[in-house]
């Protein structure tokens, strides 16, 4: 065969970091899904991410310059896995990762690479001490802004344990759908239940969802217990029409229409085409009648796809955010955060409230959920809202505050007409 050499996972890993470094992209969109040994290079493309900036302390120590972002994305790669990958021999990490450099560095940044990483090598257990007697911003790799701010919030331990959590890879969970089968009972004797919200099953790491049993005939669907404070507080019932209207990638569009016994209509909605291919994939799976997908923006008037379902009797605004809730997941959020981006997200949240409100029941519930931890985004924004628009209150809210919660962080309300 006189095809090109397949990259090795490592030097996958680096092209990512590079362009991320370059660019800020999603690190998620940035891999594709066909990409072989998919597992390891997602574990250190959003290793490196997540510990970006005590990765970049270490290599500060090291270094007399800042390397370029070719090379900086095989160090950061290299000491990610020397600090952060208990799993892989430390030897193998420096030798492969040098090795892998080579697809893309010339001769004379090969060598300061190989020079950096076994310089850290050596020096590891004295740069872990150094590292464990530095602010928590940069022992555990957050921004200081959000460190400030949730120790205003939430006080400084809870904080430190937020930011722990924050750096633990994520766990994936599932729920089972339908009647009791063979692939129900061997879901339940090879998954266990999370410890709090008992019906959602964990998958062990490593293990590839599409694998499970089941998976194909829709027995189950991808889902963290979180999402569930919206769906319960949302409350559909068979026969309710209902609007997810950033639906995208389906779990709690799912949840709805198993609550309501299939019956009735959901439309499923998300701006993005490549949300709603995945989305549509997923509602294929489910095999639910209920299920209508459709492209529509949620802070534009409504199109005629879901105009002709309203009014609603339920709507459910999982809106945009900033993601502090889900940090572990989406570890890149940490470092977009900034206040400008903060009133920019705010003011397409209340739009967006605008917009689904107007075609809510009059006797129909609205939930407005997050996945952000922040007042702005969560409380303070609904009560603002609400104080411009008397014609509707506050009905109920919850939220999720890991690691006390044991799962994600989350933000839910529950909104009717006055």
């Amino acid at each position: 065969m006189n095809g090109k050499p397949i990259p090795s996972p490592r030097t996958v890993a680096a092209r990512i970091l590079a362009r991320w470094l370059l660019t800020g992209d999603f690190p998620d969109r940035l891999i594709p899904e066909n990409t072989p040994q998919r597992n390891l290079v997602q574990e250190m493309v959003y290793g490196a991410v997540r510990w970006r900036r005590t990765l970049e302390w270490l290599l500060t120590g090291m270094v007399s310059r800042e390397p370029d972002p070719e090379t900086k994305a095989y160090l950061l790669i290299g000491l990610y896995q020397l600090f952060r990958m208990d799993n892989v021999p430390a030897h193998a990490a420096l030798n492969e990762t040098v090795e892998a450099s080579k697809a893309d560095l010339d001769p004379a940044r090969v060598r300061f690479v190989n020079g950096v990483l076994r310089n850290a090598l050596r020096r590891r257990e004295a740069m872990l001490s150094d590292l464990s007697r530095t602010a928590l911003g940069i022992r555990l790799s957050h921004p200081d802004l959000l460190i400030e701010r949730w120790s205003r919030q939430y006080g400084d331990a809870a904080t430190a344990a937020l930011c722990e959590w924050n750096n633990r890879r994520p766990e994936v969970f599932v729920r089972l759908r339908g009647t009791d089968t063979p692939a129900h009972a061997a879901l339940r004797e090879q998954l266990s239940p999370h410890p709090i919200a008992t019906d959602f099953l964990r998958v062990p790491a490593g293990t590839a969802v599409s694998e499970l049993p089941g998976f194909e005939t829709g027995t189950f669907y991808v889902q963290d217990p979180a999402t569930q404070l919206a769906v319960a507080l949302l409350a559909p019932e068979p026969g309710m029409r209902v609007l997810d209207a950033c639906a995208a990638p389906g779990g709690k569009a799912f949840a709805c229409a198993d609550r309501m016994q299939d019956k009735g209509v959901i439309i499923a909605a998300d701006l993005h085409e490549d949300r709603l291919r995945r989305l549509r994939e997923n509602a294929a799976r489910m095999n639910l009648s209920c299920l209508q997908v459709v492209q529509a923006d949620a802070a534009a008037p409504a199109g005629a796809a879901i105009r002709a379902h309203a009014p609603f009797d339920r709507i459910l605004l999982d809106v945009p955010c900033s993601n502090t809730g889900v940090l572990n997941r989406r570890p890149d959020a940490r470092w977009r955060f900034a206040p400008e981006k903060l009133e920019t997200l705010t003011r397409l949240q209340a739009a967006m409230l605008d917009a689904a409100t107007a075609l809510l029941a009059d006797d129909g519930s609205l939930v407005y959920s997050t996945c952000s931890l922040e007042a702005e985004e969560n409380q303070q924004l609904v009560e603002r809202w609400l104080a411009a628009n008397p014609a509707f209150r506050m009905d109920e809210q919850r939220t999720s505050l890991p690691p006390d919660s044991g799962m994600d962080g989350a933000f839910a309300a529950r909104i009717k007409r006055s």
